[in-house]
C-alpha cells in the first residue's frame, strides 16, 4: 500500500501529463505499471520542433551520436544550472548537420565553440518552436570543456557500457562514470545526474536488464519535493535515494516529485 501523499503526487502528475506547461511528463499507458502508466523519457520527446524540416526534435539512442548528447545533457545539467538550458544546448547540437564527436576532443574546436556559444544560444531559439523557456537561456561557458571530457573518454564509455550490459553489472559503468572529473561544475566530477543516464536508456530499452533502482534522480528539486511535501527526507547518498524514489514510484521514476514544484499550484 502507497503512502497517501506518494499516491496523490503520482495521481496529479498523471492529471497533467497533457500539460502543455509540462511536457517533461512524457507518460505513455502501460498495464504492467503499479498505476498503469510509464515514464517514456526526457530525450523521448524535448517538446520542441525543428523550423525548418517540422521533425520532432529527440534523442534516438541507438544511434551513436545521440548516444553521445545523452551523456552531454546529463552533464550540462550537473553544473549550476536549469534545465531549460541543457536541454536547448543539446539541441543546438541535434540540429547541427556536421557535428562530430571527434571534433570535440580538439582544443582549438572547442575554443572557437565558447567563443560563439552566445550567439549560438540565440541562434538555436529561431531555429525551433514548441516549449518556451521560462527563463533566459544561456549556454554556461563550463558546459564546453566536458564535452571534450565526454569525447575524449568516449571510447572508453562506450566499451563500459557495453561490459554492463553483456555482465548485467551496472554498478561497473556507474563506478566507472563516477570517476571522470570535469563533468560536473568546474573540474568535478558528476555523480547524481548518473541515474538519468541509466533511466533513459531503460526508458528506450536499449539495454534491458538496467535495475530501475539504478534510475531515479535524487537531484535538489526531488529531495524538497521529499522534504517538503513527503514528509520523508532521502538518504544522502544517491544511489540509496535512488532505490527509495524506485520503490515509491516505479516506472515514474523521480519525475513526480520533481514536477512536484510547478504541480503544488494545481493542490
Amino acid at each position: 500500500m502507497k503512502n497517501k501523499l506518494i499516491t496523490n503526487l503520482i495521481d496529479l502528475t498523471i492529471k497533467n501529463m497533457d500539460n502543455p506547461d509540462l511536457p517533461y511528463i512524457n507518460l505513455i499507458e502501460n498495464d504492467k505499471s503499479f498505476c498503469k502508466y510509464s515514464y517514456k523519457g526526457w530525450v523521448d520527446n524535448f517538446y520542441l520542433r525543428d523550423v525548418k524540416s517540422n521533425s520532432i526534435v529527440r534523442l534516438d539512442l541507438r544511434k551513436e551520436k545521440d548516444l553521445f548528447l545523452l551523456f552531454v545533457l546529463a552533464s550540462s545539467w550537473s553544473k549550476n544550472t536549469r534545465w531549460e538550458n541543457a536541454v536547448f544546448f543539446v539541441t543546438n547540437f541535434i540540429l547541427m548537420d556536421d557535428f562530430s564527436i571527434s571534433d570535440w576532443s580538439n582544443e582549438d574546436f572547442l575554443n572557437e565553440k565558447i567563443a560563439c556559444r552566445s550567439k549560438d544560444c540565440f541562434d538555436i531559439q529561431t531555429k525551433v518552436q514548441g516549449l518556451c523557456s521560462r527563463i533566459k537561456l544561456s549556454f554556461k561557458s563550463d558546459f564546453y570543456p566536458s564535452v571534450k571530457v565526454l569525447a575524449d573518454s568516449w571510447e572508453n564509455i562506450k566499451a563500459q557500457l557495453e561490459y554492463s550490459s553483456r555482465t548485467a553489472n551496472w554498478i561497473a559503468f556507474i563506478d566507472y562514470m563516477s570517476t571522470i572529473e570535469g563533468l560536473g561544475t568546474g573540474k568535478k566530477k558528476m555523480r547524481i545526474k548518473i541515474p538519468l543516464l541509466l533511466r533513459e536508456l531503460r526508458c528506450q530499452n536499449i539495454f534491458n536488464n538496467i535495475d530501475g533502482k539504478y534510475c531515479c534522480v535524487a537531484d535538489k528539486r526531488v529531495r524538497e519535493a521529499y522534504n517538503t511535501y513527503l514528509n520523508k527526507g532521502l538518504p544522502g547518498n544517491y544511489l540509496k535515494a535512488s532505490e527509495v524514489i524506485w520503490n515509491d514510484f516505479g516506472e515514474l521514476y523521480d519525475i513526480p516529485p520533481f514536477a512536484f514544484e510547478d504541480l503544488k499550484q494545481f493542490m
